[in-house]
């Protein structure tokens, strides 16, 4: 950063040097005698040789120290960008999944793209143009002062009159920068909802409804962008106008000045030279600022996420679960004031099959999403093996239990890597012995490319049957001591059904199993069988006892 101010400096007095060499040259010519420059002293002969080369060197001084400032601080600000999204990006990992319920997927990726491009925009070319056009504007005045300080003055009465102008162009640009980004980030949301669920809307004929929404929600984004727009075109001329009358003003008493005394001509001809030569990164800067003001309304959204708290963490060691996981008396309410478990009280023994049954909406996948660490929960406690759940890592019970969900989630990328998010360091003969465990490796082999085999997005070139026993395969890999199945068959036809049970039933063997399910085949087997209703336990205990009891459980099947 400080070698690139430095080529700035050095462009800059290239620069001013031109804007000297005016008035001693002019004399120099008109006068037929020698031009003096400071302390040097060139004949006439010398300025058809010598200073021509002075030129031509100067300019290459310009050139290359203006070419290597670019390039230093174009690099300066790639590597601080590339640490804002590594930042960003750290940060939305670490979020808890209820941060993300109250925002917009297509709204977030509008920030991590269009605001960081935004930014990436103004701290690459706008920051380096500032450096460069300020130092110039610096150097060109300097000479303006040395050459006649009251014209400088006069140009400087000037200033303070584009003050608040300039001020208040870069708020206003701020503001409706930040409006127009977040715009953005609504129409983004829209089409990525859109385009996601493009089946169910061409099955309703829904295209023109689609279209006037989207219509609708890009007519306020172009209101917002006319108005930055109009604020952006009308800040550089404003800013033109206003020098250009503290240069007309020197014109004014300079040119009196010589007619006063001719002697004067030479210094007002530098002057003047200084002074329009200053027009160029004047324009320049003014343009810099409105792309700053721009970049800080995108820096404003996305401190917004990089800002935001993620739970804290005890830090305690789970430890593989050898005796029993409790709930005690557990009560969850969501930030919209809805409550979700209501007092449930329950127990895993270690090595059994549990199974949750409900209607829906009655808290089972709740009571998952708090070992998860996808919730927190209000009051009463979870125990892992007698230690409270709330004083462990949720990394460390991560890494206790493997989750299978009712909809698998599969990245795009191939299957060797979505296996891998398990187990980073499996060996193929690991990963074909779990395909094999999930009933999976018939069909991973019958693709052309085995495990290259790319899933496509979110497992899209695979059967609902086949992302289900990727899943299964996945989580043997990790060999969990506690297992958390939420309805894994329920979406699954009976053939399907079949394939995927057979590889939960390896899965589950022997191993603490904690169920969330509807059909009978896998709840019959439970050792245990908690039935929910409105977050409260209203009944358990085996299939045989509940259905003799003829109650919530026996009116279900």
């Amino acid at each position: 950063m400080v070698t690139a101010i430095g080529l700035s400096l050095l462009a800059a007095s290239a620069g001013a040097i031109w804007a000297s060499l005016v008035g001693p040259l002019l004399r120099g010519v008109l006068g037929g005698g020698a031009m003096t420059w400071g302390p040097f002293v060139l004949t006439r002969d010398d300025l058809v040789w010598k200073l021509p080369l002075a030129i031509v060197g100067v300019a290459a001084v310009k050139g290359v120290s203006s070419w290597l400032h670019t390039g230093l601080m174009g690099r300066v600000s790639q590597g601080t960008l590339s640490a804002l999204r590594d930042e960003l990006y750290g940060k939305l990992l670490v979020l808890p999944p209820r941060w993300f319920e109250q925002r917009h997927s297509g709204e977030l990726l509008s920030r991590f793209t269009s605001d960081v491009a935004q930014l990436e925009f103004a701290a690459g070319q706008a920051l380096s143009a500032l450096t460069k056009d300020s130092l110039q504007v610096l150097a060109l005045l300097v000479v303006c002062f040395v050459t006649d300080w009251r014209l400088a003055l006069v140009v400087f009465l000037v200033l303070p009159g584009t003050i608040i102008p300039v001020s208040r162009f870069a708020r206003g640009v701020k503001k409706t920068a930040t409006k127009s980004q977040a715009s953005l980030g609504q129409l983004s949301m829209l089409a990525a909802e859109q385009l996601h669920n493009l089946p169910v809307v061409q099955a309703y004929r829904a295209e023109a409804a689609a279209l006037t929404r989207f219509d609708a929600e890009q007519a306020r984004y172009l209101s917002v962008m006319r108005r930055s727009l109009f604020l952006r075109g009308a800040f550089s001329p404003t800013t033109e106008f206003l020098g250009i009358l503290g240069v007309a003003a020197a014109v004014v008493v300079g040119t009196r000045a010589v007619q006063v005394d001719p002697t004067l001509a030479g210094s007002f001809v530098s002057f003047l030279a200084a002074a329009l030569l200053m027009y160029q990164p004047v324009k320049s800067l003014s343009n810099t600022v409105s792309q700053l003001s721009q970049g800080a309304g995108a820096a404003t959204r996305l401190y917004e996420v990089l800002d935001a708290k993620p739970e804290a963490d005890a830090g305690g060691d789970a430890g593989p679960l050898t005796r029993s996981l409790r709930f005690d008396e557990v009560r969850l309410t969501y930030a919209d004031g809805r409550e979700a478990l209501r007092g449930l009280s329950f127990e895993v023994p270690a090595g059994k099959l549990v199974a949750l049954v409900g209607p829906s909406g009655a808290g089972k996948s709740s009571a998952l999403s708090l070992l998860l660490g996808h919730s927190v929960a209000t009051s009463g406690s979870v125990s892992w093996d007698s230690k409270n759940f709330s004083l462990l890592s949720r990394r460390g019970v991560r890494e206790q239990l493997a989750w299978v969900p009712q909809e698998p989630v599969l990245l795009s990328g191939s299957i060797r890597e979505n296996l891998k998010i398990g187990r980073v360091d499996a060996t193929d003969a690991q990963l074909w012995t779990a395909l094999e465990r999930a009933h999976a490796a018939d069909f991973v082999k019958s693709f052309a490319n085995g495990l290259e085999e790319d899933v496509g997005e979110r497992g899209s070139r695979l059967s609902g049957g086949q992302r289900q026993r990727l899943a299964i395969a996945r989580a043997f890999l990790k060999e969990p001591s506690l297992l958390l199945l939420d309805e894994p068959t329920s979406a699954l036809d009976a053939s399907t059904e079949a394939e995927v049970q057979a590889g939960l039933n390896e899965l589950m063997a022997g191993r603490t199993t904690l169920v969330v399910a509807h059909r009978l085949s896998t709840v019959r087997k439970a050792d245990r069988i908690v039935v929910i209703e409105n977050g409260v336990v209203v009944e358990q205990g085996t299939h045989d006892e509940l259905m003799a009891r003829a109650g919530v459980y026996a009116r279900m099947h």
